[in-house]
């Protein structure tokens, strides 16, 4: 064992020549004793014989040990009776009951129906009894009856509400100011009563079209892809579209080609060359030849 230093008040001496508290050496204990709980939490967490909540959080398992040596349990004990809902620690209350008749407080049920129950305690030394009763109605007016548990087995959460509220009278000394039993803690918002949801918003529902695939920017036309159709052409006169099918088709006034390309002979070797290209009449043709031969002969 080491020997630590005073100084002149008589205070221990911690590293550096600073005194050490009181208070500093319980928050070394502490960490001492977290690290021990935190390894024996690590190997039964690793177990089938921890709660289901605990398997794999060597963390909460440990809080747990602390918990419940705090009131007197051993790490098993603490493990399989005390659970964290909502933030707080909470035990059974068959486990309230146990640890206060072992401090020599008495604890009887002298009256248990599906519609009331009756616990009396005796705290140690004293001789009047205290009864503590828990009904369906009261139970329903504190709103923990919305647990189905309070229909399908009244008798017992009637018992432990009623149990749970005498082990905190009459021996607060020995739950360590444990606020709540677990059977209290099953409901939300500790048996306040819960908010009706509000209704969900009415909704639409829409659906959406495919978008039109837009073709890309400088896109090359396929090898070989038919030419675009032309756009319909209005009527100068009435501005009525002329659109006789998929794309109107304008008759080519043959006779009024050829009678502008008279005499030139390059103008009417283009003209039979398109009149060919675009399937005129054959007499078409013919006379656009005649007219060739015509101009070449003069």
């Amino acid at each position: 064992m080491s020997i630590q230093p005073f100084n002149q008040t008589g205070d221990i001496v911690g590293p550096g020549g600073l005194p050490t508290s009181a208070g500093t050496i319980q928050l070394a204990e502490w960490a001492a004793e977290l690290g021990a709980a935190h390894q024996l939490g690590t190997a039964l967490c690793k177990t089938a014989f921890v709660p289901r909540d605990f398997m794999g959080k060597p963390e909460a398992a440990a809080a747990a040990i602390l918990t419940g040596k705090s009131v007197g349990l051993d790490p098993m004990n603490a493990l399989a009776n005390i659970f964290v809902v909502h933030g707080r620690p909470a035990m059974y209350a068959r486990t309230m009951v146990a640890l206060v008749m072992a401090q020599g407080h008495e604890i009887v049920r002298t009256e248990a129906t599906n519609e009331s129950v009756t616990i009396s305690a005796r705290r140690k030394g004293q001789e009047r009894w205290s009864d503590f009763t828990w009904s369906i109605q009261r139970a329903t007016l504190a709103g923990y009856t919305s647990n189905a548990k309070y229909k399908t087995d009244p008798i017992a959460m009637l018992t432990a509400k009623a149990q749970a509220e005498a082990c905190r009278v009459i021996a607060p000394d020995v739950l360590a100011g444990m606020p709540y039993s677990a059977e209290e803690m099953e409901l939300e918002d500790l048996g306040e009563k819960p908010q009706a949801a509000e209704a969900p918003a009415k909704t639409r529902k829409l659906t959406r079209k495919p978008a039109e695939k837009k073709p890309e920017a400088a896109e090359r036309p396929a090898r070989n892809a038919p030419a675009p159709e032309p756009d319909p052409v209005a009527d100068e006169a009435t501005g009525e579209v002329q659109d006789d099918g998929p794309a109107a088709v304008l008759e080519t006034d043959w006779d009024a080609e050829l009678a502008q390309t008279e005499g030139d002979r390059d103008a009417l070797l283009s003209l039979w060359n398109r009149a060919v290209a675009e399937g005129a009449p054959a007499e078409v043709v013919d006379r656009i030849t005649e007219a060739g031969s015509k101009t070449i002969q003069q």
